[in-house]
């Protein structure tokens, strides 16, 4: 009880001490998992199965972006998890723009490897960057999703990686995204007049884009009828395009639906683009952002790290030592969590070279680890502090 009681006396003080390191109000993004929802299929598959959706939302402060993921988990489908409303959305900032449903295909050799749903979508990191990551387990490649805001940022950067499976061969990957820039023109019997704009040329409704890799490096899409100076629709939409590993593509613009293929270099087995939303924005100051903004955007989604900042970082000697220090410090205070802190080192050691040999799955393990152990971290370094 005594023991117990010291421990709170000395949490009490580091909270405070935390408290006012933190009062500084440095710029955060806030990551909100919702968590995984089930429901009997309706339209989304045969009636009855089970589909399950999940949406993150991630916060920079100057935008706020929800993901969501869904698919059918009856076992008739086997290993993929279909959904006729589409697999990988954006339901907000408004759910036309990046389509709700489903805006975004990853197709290797012409299969959707959203269909694979290999984990969880995970939250990664969250405070001084927002990260979560999606993997899929396509036959033949494993194939993962990173996407992150930085505190400020208006664009949702995205790192995509495929690797062949042993044995497999990727012949071709390319990304398939669906907008409806700012309207739901068709749907609501009303016709608008769709464009895409890249840095060298504005084409129209009606046309097809096809892409200059290196210099169509952004697509800004807007409808010149629902134009929040007119007082209609909801804002205009755009992507980033960063050169390495594109080989071209090209943007389809309908009067209902927009469709861009980006062709991707299989064997560079990486690729990264970056979406956004303007909502609330007219067609003329969102492209006056893409036309000053775009570059600076470009520059931090190729050269961002998007490896979770605790795990790249992540000492695993000194980690050990200073583990083993707090142990022997703590005493016999420190003895009943001998056992879960030695449990702990045996698997960080286990996990750390495969993450740094770029196992996502280990990574977000890692990265799990590190923050559900922080308390008892806490707790040793308290009974260290008490019996120092």
């Amino acid at each position: 009880m005594r023991g117990t009681w010291r421990v709170g006396i000395v949490l009490v003080a580091i909270a405070c001490a935390l408290c006012v390191v933190w009062a500084d109000d440095q710029p955060q993004v806030t990551v909100h998992d919702k968590g995984m929802k089930t429901s009997a299929a309706r339209w989304e598959c045969t009636p009855g199965h089970e589909i399950h959706r999940q949406q993150i939302s991630l916060a920079s402060g100057a935008r706020s972006y929800t993901i969501q993921v869904q698919g059918c988990f009856d076992p008739s489908h086997g290993a993929q998890h279909p959904c006729n409303e589409g697999l990988f959305g954006m339901p907000s900032p408004t759910r036309a723009n990046w389509y709700a449903a489903g805006f975004m295909k990853v197709l290797v050799n012409g299969v959707d490897a959203v269909l694979y749903q290999d984990a969880a979508p995970r939250v990664m990191e969250t405070g001084e960057r927002g990260v979560v990551q999606f993997q899929w387990a396509h036959p033949a490649a494993e194939v993962g999703l990173r996407l992150m805001m930085l505190p400020g940022g208006s664009c949702l950067l995205a790192d995509l990686q495929w690797r062949p499976r042993e044995g497999q061969t990727v012949e071709t990957v390319a990304l398939a995204l669906t907008c409806y820039p700012s309207y739901f023109t068709t749907a609501n019997q009303r016709t608008g007049d769709r464009h895409c704009m890249t840095p060298r040329i504005d084409e129209s409704e009606g046309h097809a884009l096809d892409m200059v890799p290196g210099e169509d490096t952004w697509l800004y899409y807007y409808d010149t009828v629902f134009d929040m100076a007119n007082g209609e629709g909801d804002g205009p939409c755009g992507a980033l395009l960063a050169p390495a590993g594109v080989n071209g593509g090209r943007v389809s613009i309908g009067g209902y639906a927009v469709s861009t293929t980006i062709n991707l270099d299989p064997g560079a087995g990486e690729a990264r683009v970056g979406f956004y939303d303007f909502t609330g924005m007219t067609n003329a100051e969102a492209e006056k952002y893409m036309q000053q903004q775009a570059l600076t955007d470009l520059a931090q989604l190729t050269e961002t790290n998007f490896r979770p900042a605790p795990v790249r970082e992540f000492d695993l000697a000194a980690f050990t030592a200073e583990t083993n220090r707090l142990l022997e410090a703590a005493g016999e205070d420190g003895a009943a969590l001998r056992p879960e802190v030695e449990e702990l080192l045996a698997r960080v050691a286990e996990l750390k070279p495969a993450a740094d040999a770029g196992d996502w799955a280990a990574e977000a393990e890692l990265a799990g680890m590190l923050q559900t152990s922080a308390d008892t971290f806490w707790k040793l370094k308290a009974f260290a502090v008490l019996n120092g």
